[in-house]
Formats: structure tokens, C-alpha cells, sequence
């Protein structure tokens, strides 16, 4: 019956969502209809699609509880209830969107519910009879202890339990495991050995393996493709993470129950309906300047979803803590608690001390010795003269933890750092690229623009601080906020372009600029080409807007833009180089060759292959993909370097390199074009400086320069929207300068496809890494279960 039901369901849908598309096409081309068959249809059709919203928000509220098809009654019912939502709202505006919007959710829909959930058939083809299994069967078969209150099975990590099955004499297509999971435990191992008719007397060990999955009933069956009948399975199980799980019974040949997918729901409406709107939306295709509301919408929706989809990870992470609990911490980290200590004390040190051991060391650098000799010291502290210190950034302690603890009395708590740094980040992310197409590229088309943004907002890297909130990420996420504004503020005081310079933002952006180099001493490159930018932007500022190439450069004008473009950046300057003076007697010094961690920065070897190391990895590492968990893989390439690079993707993860996320950084290849169709050798060379110098070569010197500390994925938001950015730039100049309307299509195609790729290639690697379950870490089967259901909807 339940069948029945579906297979009504499905064709009803399919009727109803078909005959919306085909009235929006009608109403699009205002074409009247007197035809009383097609008005019947199209009244039935509607009173049907009302129904079956019904029927959707009844299994959504919980009002029907399908075991078989769960989730496709909403699915279903909501597709022909949107496609109907949709017909009626679209008989003003006629918008040609709207029938690719329903065409894209009727194959979608179809898709989803057929095609992508093809294991609920397989019993419908063939003869399978169903075989159930008691937990008291399970117990004999298997020797394990039924606990007879609960009447299940315990299986502990100590206690792996073996089930046999034999003189079964029937084919068989599945196993399931009733299986309940104690608190704390989320998945076991399911292993199947086999006897068919290809090997009567000796078992086929590990024909197949399943993970079982807390809350995700479909992992709870295992599919098996065994030859003829099968006279006995063997069915081992393990839990994961030591936990405990009870076995409540099993079963073969029972139907696999729908697993709705709504990621690639969401997918595949989304990349049909923006490959419409970016290949025959004239809208899409003005330029920003003429689109202005549209691009800002999206613009603000984009970041909005970013912004949430931080919040939401973190407090995933979280588990099952409140707010009030987390902002109460009475510990903290190196950043958090250890120098607001230190400040609080008016020491710059670090109160704790070191041992008297590690004090008369004669090479207290190297960790493995210190280790071999049982001498004690903290792991990433600078251990310089007797004393402690910490080469992280000042600027969060200063501007938020230390006034946290001195008004509450609690350490800031480090994730809670990570995502609020990452929140203002990313809307300064999407506040400097909107002013960068505004001031440089207003001719750029909107779907590009937009495009380009999600592009972006993937493709940045701090979401691998987001799915690892502690204090390394802190000062990335730090550095990460305070650079996205300070490059805002840099281009909306027009120091790039012929309008007049704003010297109050020109103000902000030096300050900003500084202040990333206390958040994140890494960045002080960053801030070393904004003040040669600044320099570079004197005459024109001198000038005040007026093209006078005789106006002296140290007038009136001239001295308050300098007033305002270096006095912020010198002042906070002279801060961080006091700073280090009074730690390391050198105003330069910033402590990290001092550091007690992976390697022993005082005697480290430069050697160019161990940067080539690096190189290939940020930038050049291709993915993999694979059908299943993870989806998408990059494995970490040592290049047969001959020495040590250490590489820190067991505690972060691993990436793609830049080039292989975001394709359109490939643009680099054609700036010699580009270059040749700019006109003046003087403005050549400024293009060139622009986008050369903090989009290519400060990228690349950062990336070089891990030879030493290593790899990590979290470093890609030093490097990863600054390169990409000045990718866009070529990408957007040359677009600008085609003619060809076949040219524009393809590179309208291109656009589509990058951003597609980006979303799949960088966004999946991002979601492993924020939720891992790998072999190092176990922590998050059931979003693990959801990439698989992405990549391998046949599982």
C-alpha cells in the first residue's frame, strides 16, 4: 500500500508541477487559452497541488510517519505546492526565471526521488524474502549475553560481538541492523563476511562494511551483491570512540528506506536556475553600474547565509551548551587568558615560569631534547632569556579580551573569539569586493559580480578557523577581520581611481592596515604595499582632484593626506616595535624563531625546494574525488623534498591548492595580454604594481615562507582571497574588452561552471574538515553520511 501511495504521489507531483510549467510558458508568451480541457486540467492541478501541500506539511510536522518513503512526501508535495506558488505569483511580472525555477524543481524532485534513492527498489526486482532476527536469536547465533530487562545485546569496544547466520538458503540484498546508541555514542562498524554459491566452504571476508549512524536510519542497512543463495553471513560489529551500542535485532531483505538528500536538492535547483539567469537573464547581464539593487540584494543574501552558516558551525561544534555557559570561562588559552594576565600584571612576559631545567639548557630550542631529558615547557610558547612571551597578536587581547575579562571577570572563550572575528570578516569580505567592482570594474555583469562574490565568500579560508576554533585560529581570524576592512576602507577612499581621495577613510584604512600587523604579524606585508599605495596616491592627493602635474607635492593638501595616510600606520607602528624591544631587545624581532614547537627555529636551513613544498600545495595541489566520504580529498604532496616540511593536516586538514578551487585565478595566465591593451607605459607599470604586488608576490612570499613552521589549511585566509581578487581583476578588464557574443557566452559558461566547482570542490573539503570523521578523528559520522548520500546516492 505504501508503495501505491508513493508511486500516486510521484506521477500526481510530476502532473501537477508539469502543468504549472506549462501555464508560466503561456502566461510568458501571453498566449490565452479557451481550451476547457486545459482550464479543467490546470483547476484540477491546483486543487491537487493544494493537497498535496497538506500532505507535505504533514509529514514535515510529523502528522504522517512514512517508514519506507520518508521525506518523500514533502519533497513531492512541496515541489508541485512551489511550482503552483509560483504560476500564480508569476501572472504580473512574467518573469522567464520563474519557468526555469519549476522546470529546475520538477527534475530536481524526479531526480531525488527516483534516481538518487535507487537502493528502495532494489526489492522490487527480484525475490527476496524477508528473514528478522530476535536480539535473543542474535544471541544464540552469535554467543554474545541478551540483557533480558531491555532485551538487546550490549556491544562495547572491549566486547566486539560476532553474529552467525547459518542454513539461510536465500538470496540476499540487505542487511539490518536495529541498532540504539547510548549517550555519547554515534556510530559502529558493521563488517560482513559470506558464504554464496561461488564459495560454499570458506567465507569471503569483508565483502562489504557499513557505518551505522546514530539518527541516520538509513545507514542502518548495508546492501549486498552476493552471487545466488547464500547458506551463512557472518556479521561483526564495532563501536567507535570506545562507546556502546545495543543490538535490538536483525534482519535481511527488508526495504531500505528513502535517505532525501537536500544539499543536492538544493544543488541542482540552484546551478539550473543560476545557469539560466547568467546565460539568458538580460538583467544578469548589465553591467553592476545598471544593476546596482540586484547586485547588493544578492550581495547582501550571499553574506547573510555565510554569516549563518558560521554561527550554525559553531554552535554544532558546541554541542549542547548555552550561551551563558560558554561566555563564562574561567580558563583560557595562550591569547585569552595568558597575556590579558600578562597586561593585566603590566608585564609583557608571560607570569608562568619556566623550569630551572629548561633555564640551564644549553639548546632549550629543540623539543625532542628537552623531551628525552624529561625537561618541562610549555608547547608554543617563545622561550627567550628565562622568561616566557607569546608572538601572537596583541591587538584581539587589547581590543576585546582584555576588556572582557577586566568588565566580567571570565576569559573570552576561544570559539566564540573565532566566530565573531569571522562574522566581521566576512561581511568586510563582501563590503571590499562590492567597492572594488563599484570603483574599478562598474561595467563588469551583474551574474559575474555575483558569481564572483560566492566565489569568494568559499574560496576565502577562514573556514578552516571556523571548524577549528582555537588560538591559532584566533589570531587568523583576528587578522583576517581587521584586513577584509582595512582593504575596504583603502578602496572606498578612492587612493585607486580619479575621484577625489576621502581623507577620514583614508585614516580608517591606515589604522586598520596597522592594526592587522598586532593581530597577525604575517600581514605586516600586506601593510607595507598599502603605505607604498598611499605613498603612490600623494600627487593626486596634493593635487586635491585637480590634473595639475605643477602642483607641489608637500602643499596643504599634500600634508594632511599624509597626516592621515601614515600617521595612523606609524603611531600603532611604533606600538608593536616598543613591544618588541621590551621582550627582545629589537624593535624587528617578533619572537617566533624562539618558539618551542615542531622545529628548532634558531638553526633551521633555508633550502628552495622546501618552499616549492608549499608552493605546490596552496597553490598548485589538485583534488580528488572519490564516490563517497569524503566526496572530495586533496592528499598533501611532499615532493620528495629530502628533508623535514612538516605539514599539519592531520590536526586541520588538507586542501586543494588556490588554482584548483578557483578556477578563475587561471586569468593570471593571460596578464600579458591583459597588460598589452592598457595604454601608457606609467600606467602599465602602476596595473602591474597593483595587482602584482599584494595579489601575486605578497601570496606567494607568505606561502614561502612556511618552509619553516610548515602547512597548515587554516593559513589559505592569508593568502586566498587576496590572490583570487586580483585574479577577478584581469578576468573582469579582459571580459570588458570583448566584442564577440560567442566569446561572452563562454565566458558566461566559464563563470557558471567556476562558481559550481568552487561550491563543490572547496565548500565539501571545507564542511570534512569543519566536521571530521577520518581516521584520525570521529567526530561527525552523520555529516560524513551526508556527503557520502551526495557522491554516492547508489549507497
Amino acid at each position: 500500500m505504501s508503495t501505491f501511495l508513493f508511486l500516486l504521489l510521484l506521477a500526481v507531483s510530476g502532473t501537477v508541477t508539469a502543468v504549472s510549467l506549462h501555464e508560466i510558458k503561456c502566461d510568458i508568451r501571453r498566449e490565452g487559452s479557451d481550451n476547457k480541457k486545459l482550464k479543467t486540467l490546470r483547476a484540477l492541478s491546483r486543487g491537487a497541488a493544494v493537497l498535496l501541500a497538506f500532505i507535505a506539511a504533514a509529514e514535515a510536522f510529523g502528522l504522517i510517519r512514512p517508514q519506507v518513503y520518508k521525506g518523500a512526501y514533502v519533497l513531492l508535495g512541496g515541489a508541485a505546492a512551489l511550482s503552483m506558488l509560483v504560476c500564480t505569483l508569476n501572472k504580473k511580472r512574467r518573469y522567464h526565471a520563474a519557468a526555469a525555477l519549476v522546470k529546475a524543481v520538477l527534475i530536481a524532485a524526479v531526480l531525488e526521488a527516483t534516481v538518487f534513492n535507487i537502493p528502495t527498489f532494489r526489492l522490487w526486482f527480484g525475490s527476496y524474502g524477508q528473514m528478522d532476527f530476535t536480539a535473543e536469536d542474535c544471541a544464540r547465533s552469535g554467543g554474545a549475553e541478551l540483557r533480558p530487562v531491555t532485551n538487546d545485546i550490549a556491544v562495547t569496544k572491549s566486547h566486539v560481538s560476532t553474529f552467525t547466520f547459518d542454513g539461510m538458503d536465500e538470496e540476499i540484498a540487505d542487511v539490518y541492523v536495529d541498532i540504539g546508541f547510548e549517550n555519547g555514542s554515534k556510530s559502529a562498524i558493521l563488517k560482513v563476511d559470506s558464504m554464496d554459491e561461488t564459495t560454499p566452504v570458506d567465507y569471503r571476508d569483508y565483502v562489504a562494511e557499513g557505518i551505522l549512524i546514530k539518527g541516520k536510519p538509513h545507514s542502518h542497512y548495508t546492501q549486498l551483491h552476493l552471487s545466488g543463495k547464500v547458506s551463512s553471513l557472518r556479521l561483526t560489529i564495532t563501536p567507535e570512540n570506545g562507546a556502546t551500542v545495543y543490538i535490538k535485532g536483525i534482519s535481511f531483505n527488508k526495504q531500505i528506506p528513502m535517505s532525501i538528500s537536500w544539499i543536492r536538492v538544493f544543488l541542482i535547483i540552484f546551478a539550473m536556475c543560476f545557469w539560466h539567469l547568467l546565460m539568458h537573464s538580460k538583467t544578469m547581464q548589465k553591467s553592476y553600474s545598471k544593476s546596482k539593487n540586484i547586485c547588493r540584494t544578492a550581495a547582501i543574501f550571499i553574506t547573510d547565509l555565510a554569516c549563518l552558516a558560521v554561527i550554525l558551525t559553531t554552535f554544532a561544534k558546541l554541542d549542547n551548551y548555552s550561551i551563558l555557559d560558554i561566555m563564562k570561562c574561567e580558563q583560557g588559552n595562550q591569547m585569552t587568558q595568558e597575556l590579558v594576565d600578562a597586561f593585566e600584571s603590566g608585564s609583557t612576559s608571560l607570569l608562568e615560569k619556566p623550569s630551572a631545567e629548561l633555564n640551564v639548557s644549553f639548546d632549550p630550542y629543540s623539543t625532542d631534547l628537552l623531551n628525552s631529558k624529561g625537561i618541562s615547557y610549555s608547547w608554543d610558547h617563545v622561550y627567550y632569556k628565562g622568561s616566557y612571551y607569546s608572538y601572537y597578536g596583541i591587538a584581539p587581547v587589547v581590543l576585546v579580551f582584555l576588556p572582557y575579562h577586566l568588565i566580567t571577570g571570565y576569559y573570552f572563550p576561544e570559539s566564540m573569539a573565532v566566530m565573531l572575528f569571522a562574522l566581521i570578516g566576512l561581511i568586510g569580505l563582501t563590503k571590499l569586493y562590492m567597492e572594488f567592482i563599484a570603483k574599478l570594474f562598474p561595467k563588469a555583469p551583474a551574474g559575474h559580480v555575483i558569481a564572483g562574490l560566492i566565489m569568494l565568500q568559499v574560496v576565502c579560508g577562514i573556514w578552516f578557523s571556523v571548524g577549528r576554533p582555537e588560538f591559532y585560529e584566533i589570531a587568523l581570524s583576528a587578522g583576517f577581520a581587521v584586513l577584509t576592512w582595512a582593504v575596504y576602507f583603502f578602496f572606498s577612499a578612492n587612493i585607486i581611481g580619479d575621484k577625489k581621495i576621502s581623507l577620514p577613510r583614508t585614516a580608517i584604512a591606515s589604522t586598520l592596515f596597522a592594526l592587522a600587523v598586532l593581530s597577525r604579524p604575517t600581514l605586516v606585508l600586506y601593510c607595507i604595499a598599502a603605505a607604498v599605495f598611499l605613498l603612490m596616491a600623494l600627487p593626486k592627493a596634493a593635487s586635491d582632484g585637480r590634473a595639475d602635474k605643477k602642483t607641489k607635492l608637500f602643499n596643504a593638501a599634500g600634508v594632511r593626506y599624509l597626516l592621515c595616510a601614515m600617521l595612523p600606520m606609524v603611531c600603532i607602528g611604533l606600538v608593536q616595535m616598543w613591544y618588541n624591544y621590551d621582550r627582545f631587545g629589537n624593535p624587528f624581532e617578533f619572537g617566533i624563531q624562539y618558539s618551542l614547537t615542531i622545529n628548532n627555529f634558531t638553526k633551521t636551513q633555508f633550502h628552495p625546494r622546501l618552499s616549492l613544498v608549499a608552493i605546490y600545495n596552496y597553490f598548485f595541489n589538485p583534488p580528488v574525488f572519490v564516490p563517497g566520504a569524503p566526496g572530495v580529498k586533496t592528499e598533501f604532496q611532499q615532493l620528495n623534498n629530502g628533508g623535514f616540511f612538516y605539514s599539519d593536516d592531520i590536526c586541520t586538514g588538507n586542501t586543494s591548492g588556490i588554482f584548483f578551487i578557483a578556477l578563475p585565478m587561471f586569468a593570471y595566465l593571460f596578464s600579458g595580454k591583459a597588460l598589452k591593451l592598457i595604454r601608457g607605459r606609467r600606467n602599465k607599470l602602476k596595473k602591474a604594481v597593483y595587482v602584482g604586488l599584494p595579489c601575486v608576490i605578497i601570496p606567494f612570499v607568505i606561502v614561502a615562507s612556511v618552509w619553516e613552521s610548515g602547512y597548515a589549511a587554516r593559513y589559505m585566509s592569508d593568502i586566498a582571497w587576496q590572490a583570487l581578487l586580483g585574479a577577478f581583476a584581469i578576468f573582469f578588464f579582459l571580459y570588458g574588452k570583448i566584442n564577440d557574443p560567442t566569446k561572452k557566452k563562454l565566458a558566461n559558461g566559464f563563470m557558471w561552471f567556476a562558481m559550481m566547482w568552487a561550491i563543490i570542490v572547496g565548500g565539501v573539503q571545507e564542511f570534512n574538515q569543519m566536521f571530521r570523521y577520518d581516521y584520525f578523528y570521529k567526530d561527525f559520522p552523520e555529516m560524513s553520511f551526508e556527503i557520502q548520500r551526495l557522491f554516492a546516492f547508489w549507497t
